[in-house]
Parts: C-alpha cells; structure tokens; sequence
C-alpha cells in the first residue's frame, strides 16, 4: 500500500514538473516575440521616425500580461513544485535558472518599455505646453538610462537608440522653452538714427493669467534643467544694458512706462560723452515704476516644486543677485553727482536722503535686495563727508582748470589791497596781550612798505585761484568741524597742486617766452605773500586741531619762481653770448668787415635788451626788472672787457672803433632803467647799482681814448678810479697793445705797479 502512495504521488510530481517546464518554454517563446516587437517598435519609431503611438501602447499591455505569467509561475515553483519535488536537487536548480533567465529578459523589457512610455509623455507634455510635466518626465528618462540595466548594456543596440532620442528630446524641450520664453517677454532693441546714435528700446511683457500661468510652468521646467539662474542673469544684463544703465546716467533719457500694455520704453543716445548722470529723485521714481511692473508681469513668481513642499528664491531675488550691485554702484555715482558743492544746497538734498531710505525699504520688501545689504543707506548717511569731499574735489577740479588756462592774460595788482577788503580777524584774536601789542607798535615804527607787495602784473587765473582760496576758507568757517578740515587740508593740496602742475603744463612756454616765466616769477610771489598771512586770518574760525597755516609753503613757492625766472634768465644770457660771438673776440675791428660783424653783433645784444625792456619792464617790479637787466647786461660788459683786455695789438684805428662801438652800449644802456611811472629814478645810480662791472666797462672805454698820460693820472699811483676796476698787469696790457714801445711808453709801465 505504502508503495502505492508512493507512485502516485511520484507521477504526480512528475507531471507538475512537466507543467512548468512546458509554462516556462512558452514564456520564452512569448519573451522572444516580445524582443522582436520590441526592437521593431523602437527601432520603426526611434530610428526610421515612424509613429508607432498604437504599438507602443499594444507593447505596454502584452509585457504587463507577460510579467503576470511570470509572478504565477514564480509563486507556483516556490509554493507547490518546491516542497512536493521528489526528485535530484539538479532538475529543481534547472526549472530555477530558466524562470531566473527569463525574468532578467522582462525586466530588461519592462525598462525598455517604461522608458519608450515616458518619451511618449514628455512628447505629448511638450506639444502641450506642460512644461513641468514634460521636464520631470525628461529627468527621470535621464535617471533611468544613468542606470545599468544589465552587466552588458552596451550590447543592447535598442538603448543606444533610446539614449540619443532622449538627447534630442532634451534639446527640443530647451529650445522650444526658450522660444516660449522670448514670446511672453519680449525685447524690441532698434537704432532710429545711424547719424546721432540715437536708440528705442522696448520691453513688452504678457501678463494674463495664461500666461502667468504658462511662465510659471518654464519657471519650474527652467530650475528643474539648472538653467534658471543664468536665463534670469542674461535678462538682467539686457535690463542694466538697455534700460537702467540709460535711466541713471543720461539725463536726456526718456522712459515711458504703460502698466496697461506692460511695455516699457526707454529712448536715449548711445555714446553720449555729454550727458550727465539723471536727478536722483527721477532715477528713484521711473525705477521704482519698472520693478514694479516686472514684480507684477512675473517677477513675482516664486519657484516652487511640483510636490509644493520647498520654495525657491522668487524671479525678482534672482534678478537682484545677478545686477543689484551693479545698480547700487551706478546708483551711488549718481547721488555723487547730486551732492550739492555749497551749505546752502545741502539743506534741499535731505528730501533725496529720505527717498534713498525709502526706496532701499521697497526693496527690500520685493526682495531685490536682501536685508543684510545696506551699500545704499550706508553711503547716503555719510552726507557730511560725502559733501566735503565733493566740494574739495570741486576745488582742486577748478583750481587745476585755472592752472591749465593760459598765464599771459594778466591783471595790474594794487600794493596796498591786491585782493580788495580781507576778512577781519576776531575782536578777541589778540587776547589780553593786544594793547600791550599796540603799544609797542607804536614804539617802534615800522616802514609802511612792510608786507607790501610791490606792484607788478599777474596772472588773471592766478588771481581767481587766490579768490578760490580765500572763498574756501571763508566757507570753511561756517561748515561743521569735519567739512571744516577737509576744505582747509583743499586749499592746501591745491596750492600744493599749483607746485606741480603749472611748471609742467607750461614748462616749454616759461623756458621759451621771457614774458612768461617773468609772469610766472610774480604769480610765486603773489601766493607766497598771500600765505604768509592766509592760515591767520581764519585760524580763530577754525578748529583748533588743525595747525591753520601755510607759512610752510612759502619758502617752496617763492623757490619755485625764483627757479624759474633764473632758468630764463641764463636762457637770455646764453642768447647774447651767441650774438657777441659774431664779434670774433673783437680783433682787428678796424677793417670794415669785421668792424661791421661787430657792430651787428652788439646792435642784436642791444635790441635783445630792448625786447626784454618791453616785455619785463611793466610786468615785473621795478626793482626786481633792474637788478635782472642789470644782472645780464653785467655778463655782457664782462664778456665783453675780458675779450678787450686779452687783445696783444691795438692799432689807433682798432682802438677807435672799438671806443665806438662800447660807446654804443653805453649810450643805450641807461634808458634800459628808465621808467616813466617810478620817481626819483637817477639811471647813474641804478647803472652802478645793478651792474658791478659798469665802472670797469667806462674805464675801458677812457683807456682806449686816452694818451699815455692821461692813463697814468688815472692811475694816479693805484689810488686813481683806473686802479679800482684793473689791475696793474691788465692796465700794463693794455698800454703794450695800444701804444708803442718807446721811453715813453717804458717809464709809464715801470710807474704802473
């Protein structure tokens, strides 16, 4: 009986074997088939681009039906099969590595088939404008195919086919986001005039709910694809380029803003080197209105996942990321160049500091900026320095403007009040010490020349550079202790400045016009008279932490034209020097040719003189114009007599002429110090005065007119006036070269000792 059993339950193992073997063989024939639909579909619609929505959907459906067979067979081998086998461990392992191979197969399907449906869907979600959709749809393709499917992908052709599909589908998607993009916002950029550079620009937005609606599918599709942030950085460039940049810096911009057509439209001129920054409070109010407008339209919009779990930074945080600085520093050079340059302007320009705090408040609100950034209200609350440094650069501006202006325009300064009514100092400035000062004052009578600056001419520029000075300071002493020291520490540099920039503007017109460097030389001493007594004036008005002086500076300026007017004076000497040279040492002068080079060269030194007589004589202080004639007319009677002095042979003819043409020199020489506006003016005397070496030049000319006898009285033992310009071996010298050696002339020499 036992046996019986046995058998029975033998054949009927035998047969559920038989049952899932045969099962098994039909699922692979089934896989197989599936693999060739498959393929084909993929392959037909992937690869020869045949649409195949039909199939793929038939293909979906058989593989679910084919992987329910398969979860029925599995359960069926792991159920029944397994504990009523009674046979070799070896077939059990066989039945299991058929099902296990043709399970790798449907999976490697299914995949195939998810990923084909997904393309599907990312597809249609496209041509519908469901741009989330069709983005998350495209991502998860690209997850799926970042995964292996098996150990030899790459021997599946059909995913190949599938990889470059999705690719292409990615590219479409973007483009076609892109064009969407371009027709909800919409840039119109056209020149009106190639001539004038003139240029429209306008930007229309589409604001209806469909489109806010469909902007906020792209937003998403845009973030998901990591492309958000750069799109919004390159709207923002063309915001800063072709709005805002205009709206801020050219005061001739027009803006028109239509909340109702959501345009904005801005016409300006490209290249404008004349423009000038806008006002701020127009800067404030057109900007505001364009924020406000793309807040509106979509700025707005905050980016936010599909599960609605996370939320993005909005559009307009976005926007502010990527140009905020950018427009907080064209915004600040635009405050600079309305900062107000007087005390009485700074009081109005409160009404723009107050908008500034209001509008960093606004947005900060729509989130253009955060709240941690204060460039603005940080910049805007230093207005007291903001305005000392505008009106110190103001200053020096001017002042160098002045300096850069042509020197020769000159103005007569007065020697009792060259620039009119000082300020007067304060009633206490003396202290308890002034009538003590007074009293020796009148003890001690000083002359009414001192501190006077003589008469003479400057420069026009250097007198309004002079008035900038005193204005300044004056200024100074109504400002605030701050604005106080930067506008003296101005005055300062700009006399400082005045040092530099003046010697190298002019440097060639001072070396080569003696009128100019003669105008320079008063300019030095003008302002250096000024400075000795400038810092006085106002130091009681001043804050007392400041050393209110400029007597440091004087010593610099006076060296400076003094400098100056020596280099033109050696530039002159060099002048004549060249023209004394036509003289060739003056030997031989009796013949007529070299008489006449002679009497040329001395007749250009003298016209030399009188061009310099013209162009110094009322420029110059009296005594400063005489002791420069004066220096250069004694380099040319020195060089002169020197060459005089050396000659061996004089004949009586040479020794005439050349009393002729030193007469000549002496003649003119004395209305080179006359001046028709100065009494009491005695030539001789400045003649002596001014030039050292005029005795010595009208001995010369008595020798070369003289006898030997003459010579000898005027000799007079070495006491004579002969005596006190020559020495005796120059008078010895000169008796060898004019006279000849007799007794005569023998026993006169051995008196000459």
């Amino acid at each position: 009986m036992a046996s019986f059993v046995t058998e029975v339950l033998s054949s009927a193992g035998k047969l559920e074997t038989q049952e899932i073997q045969g099962k098994i063989e039909v699922l692979n024939k089934k896989l197989t088939d599936m693999k060739m639909q498959v393929h084909d579909s993929i392959h037909q619609q992937y690869v020869n681009f045949l649409p195949r929505l039909k199939t793929a959907q038939t293909l979906s459906d058989n593989v679910g039906s084919l992987s329910k067979e398969m979860t029925e067979v599995a359960d069926k081998i792991e159920n029944e099969i397994k504990s009523q086998l009674n046979m070799s461990t070896g077939v059990f392992q066989t039945l299991n590595t058929q099902y296990q191979e043709a399970s790798e197969v449907l999976v490697v399907l299914d995949k195939i088939v998810q990923i084909q449906n997904t393309l599907e869907s990312a597809t249609l979600a496209n041509k519908s404008k469901d741009f989330a959709k069709a983005a998350e749809a495209l991502l998860e393709i690209q997850v799926s195919l970042s995964k292996p499917i098996t150990e030899d992908d790459s021997e599946i052709k059909i995913l190949s086919a599938l990889h470059e599909e999705s690719c292409v589908q990615k590219e479409k998607f973007l483009f076609d986001l892109g064009d969407q993009w371009k027709e909800l916002i919409v840039w119109d950029v056209s020149k009106v005039s190639e001539k004038t550079g003139e240029i429209i620009c306008k930007l229309k937005l589409e604001k209806d709910a469909d489109s806010l609606e469909s902007l906020r599918g792209i937003v998403i599709a845009m973030h998901k694809f990591g492309i958000l942030e750069s799109k919004m950085k390159h709207f923002g460039n063309q915001l800063l380029t072709y709005i805002l940049n205009p709206l801020i810096t050219d005061s001739d911009c027009q803006v028109a803003i239509s909340p109702n057509s959501s345009t904005i439209q801005v016409r300006y001129i490209s290249g404008n080197k004349q423009s000038t920054y806008q006002n701020p409070k127009e800067v404030f109010s057109n900007f505001g209105n364009i924020l406000h407008l793309l807040n509106d339209c979509f700025l707005k919009l905050f980016n936010v996942d599909t599960g609605g779990k996370q939320r993005y930074p909005s559009l307009m945080e976005l926007l502010g990321g990527a140009i905020s600085s950018k427009v907080l520093e064209l915004i600040k050079e635009c405050l600079k160049a309305a900062i107000p340059t007087n005390n009485s302007e700074l009081e109005s320009f409160k009404d723009i500091v107050l908008m500034t705090d209001t509008v960093h408040c606004k947005w900060v609100e729509i989130h253009f900026i955060p709240p941690s950034n204060n460039v603005l209200v940080d910049f805007i609350q230093n207005i007291n320095v903001l305005f000392a440094n505008k009106k110190c650069q103001a200053i020096l501006e001017r002042a160098r403007k002045l300096m850069t202006t042509e020197i020769h325009n000159t103005v007569k300064v007065s020697s009792d009040r060259p620039l009119g009514e000082l300020p007067p100092l304060g009633p206490d400035s003396g202290g308890g010490k002034k009538k003590r000062k007074l009293d020796l004052a009148n003890e001690v009578h000083l002359s009414s020349n001192t501190f006077r600056l003589p008469e003479c001419h400057i420069s026009v520029c250097v007198q309004e550079l002079m008035n900038v000075a005193y204005d300044t300071l004056t200024e100074a002493t109504e400002s605030s202790e701050q604005c106080a020291i930067q506008l003296f520490f101005a005055v300062r540099n700009m006399f400082e400045l005045f040092c530099s920039v003046i010697p190298t503007f002019h440097r060639d017109s001072l070396l080569k016009f003696p009128q100019l460097s003669a105008i320079f030389h008063n300019n030095c001493m003008f302002i250096a008279h000024h400075l000795m007594t400038l810092g006085h004036q106002f130091s009681k008005n001043l804050p007392t932490n400041i050393s209110s002086t400029f007597v440091d500076l004087v010593p610099k300026v006076r060296k400076l034209g003094a400098e100056h007017f020596l280099q033109q004076l050696a530039q002159q000497k060099k002048i004549m020097t060249v023209y004394l040279e036509g003289a060739k040492g003056f030997v031989n002068v009796s013949d007529e040719q070299v008489y006449f080079d002679a009497e040329k060269s001395i007749k250009q030194t003298l016209f030399q003189f009188q061009h310099l007589q013209k162009v110094w004589q009322e420029v110059l202080p009296g005594s400063i114009y005489r002791k420069a004639v004066g220096t250069l007319m004694n380099g040319v009677i020195s060089d002169i007599v020197a060459s005089i002095v050396i000659l061996e042979d004089i004949s009586s003819d040479d020794a005439k002429h050349l009393g002729s043409l030193l007469t000549l020199i002496q003649d003119k020489a004395g209305g080179l110090f006359e001046a028709s506006d100065e009494e009491g003016i005695n030539v001789k005397v400045e003649l002596q005065r001014n030039v050292p070496k005029w005795l010595r030049f009208g001995e010369l000319i008595s020798i070369l007119n003289a006898s030997l006898l003459e010579i000898a009285d005027r000799w007079a033992d070495g006491k004579g006036p002969l005596a006190n310009e020559f020495s005796a071996t120059e008078v010895k010298q000169m008796i060898r070269a004019l006279f000849q050696n007799t007794e005569r002339r023998a026993n006169i020499l051995t008196k000459i000792k």
